[in-house]
């Protein structure tokens, strides 16, 4: 296993850790955070979100796509969190600077006040990304989060071809972030985030038998209608 790990120090005597737990990817690759989480009081978030932002892109980090759980299609309640947040980040190294100023951590009070179940991973694409692009205002979107160690972007690819649905953003957990001995916990293997013009077409493609035998081929697969934030 790939034991690469990066430290960044948030008092003198409290350390977190982003540990590799996939042998193929280096943390100075670029890397895609998965922040999937419940709020105590979204308000408040939304607050934080905007203060931090600031901090996110003095360190290259750019957000992708943020949205909130709108109808569940798919899955039991414990793999449900309400929001999804997706940020791209030239390497860990970018991660670690922005966990490591003095500004973030202080905004960051207000996100563990606005934040319970908070589960959070980073990703790196399975399906091929060129340059950056962020979520439109004018598409909708699914996620389909799910644990075990399968590919199944080409399944999806064939059964949506010519329906209107594309592959957003498809990803595998590369790396973990600990506090100590303690993992910040994280519910899926893998993530597709689906677009499309319509719900219709969404649920269409979901509902199709072809995709069903998809989900029953994972463990605790979780799908989803989203909302987009922005």
């Amino acid at each position: 296993m790939n034991t690469e790990f990066v430290e960044a120090k948030i008092t003198k005597s409290i350390s977190v850790f982003i540990r590799s737990v996939d042998a193929d990817y280096s943390l100075r690759e670029p890397v895609y955070a998965i922040n999937w989480f419940n709020t105590r009081l979204l308000w408040l978030y939304n607050f934080y979100n905007l203060l931090g932002s600031m901090s996110v892109k003095k360190v290259g980090g750019k957000p992708i796509f943020k949205g909130r759980v709108k109808t569940v299609l798919h899955g039991e309640e414990h793999h449900r969190r309400d929001v999804l947040l997706l940020v791209n980040y030239p390497a860990i190294e970018n991660f670690r600077q922005m966990l490591e100023s003095i500004y973030f951590q202080l905004v960051s009070v207000l996100r563990m006040l606005a934040v319970k179940d908070f589960t959070f991973g980073f990703s790196k694409p399975t399906t091929k990304i060129s340059g950056f692009s962020a979520a439109k205002e004018n598409k909708i979107y699914a996620i389909h989060h799910y644990q075990g160690e399968i590919e199944i972007n080409e399944s999806i690819e064939k059964i949506i071809e010519n329906s209107g649905v594309s592959i957003f953003y498809s990803g595998s957990i590369t790396s973990l972030l600990f506090s100590g001995d303690e993992q910040v916990p994280c519910l899926m293997d893998s993530m597709i985030l689906l677009e499309a013009d319509t719900e219709d077409q969404l649920r269409k493609i979901i509902a199709d038998k072809r995709y069903m035998d998809i989900v029953e081929q994972s463990r605790n697969s979780f799908i989803a209608i989203l909302s987009r934030v922005f």
